[in-house]
């Protein structure tokens, strides 16, 4: 066998280290999320809270994926490629997008605080499914496969993040 990485495994590997770095960080803003919640009792704290984890994550991510492609490619980013760093980023926006959304909710008195935690913990559970049956399914496998596999993956997410918070 080659030592060589074909172009198709390197682009798969990139990939793959693009989709840990995402899966990270909605990790580590949901155990983020759940550890906190017996310590902000008031929304803009949360929002604040989670706003900075946000920032952090996204700027972090990005700039690692930024200062690594152009390490690899030894050129400058094309807009296919800043465009797909951004892209990578969608799962970590989402993780703080809609609880900040669903605390600012609760801090308008729309929602309690409680709710507004349960939901944004189960959407931020729920997206680390979907994210484990779409990329099943792109790994051809049949829907139960994929779901299977998401499934299995969400568990394994929500593990770490109870491992994260009693830590």
């Amino acid at each position: 066998m080659d030592a060589e990485v074909s172009g198709d495994q390197a682009a798969g590997l990139q990939r793959s280290e693009r989709l840990g770095h995402a899966l990270y960080g909605l990790i580590i803003v949901t155990a983020t999320v759940v550890a906190e919640k017996s310590h902000l009792e008031e929304p803009i704290h949360a929002i604040g809270l989670l706003a900075g984890i946000g920032l952090v994550l996204v700027l972090a991510h990005t700039y690692t994926g930024w200062i690594a492609e152009r390490v690899v490619a030894h050129e400058r980013l094309g807009r296919v490629r800043r465009r797909l760093l951004v892209r990578n980023n969608l799962p970590v926006a989402l993780a703080v997008v809609v609880p900040i959304v669903l605390f600012g909710l609760s801090w308008v008195g729309v929602i309690t605080m409680e709710a507004a935690y349960v939901v944004a913990i189960g959407f931020n559970i729920v997206v680390l499914i979907a994210i484990g049956i779409y990329e099943g399914h792109r790994a051809h496998m049949n829907w139960l496969g994929a779901v299977l596999s998401g499934t299995a993956a969400g568990g394994i997410g929500v593990f770490v993040i109870l491992i994260e918070i009693n830590i």
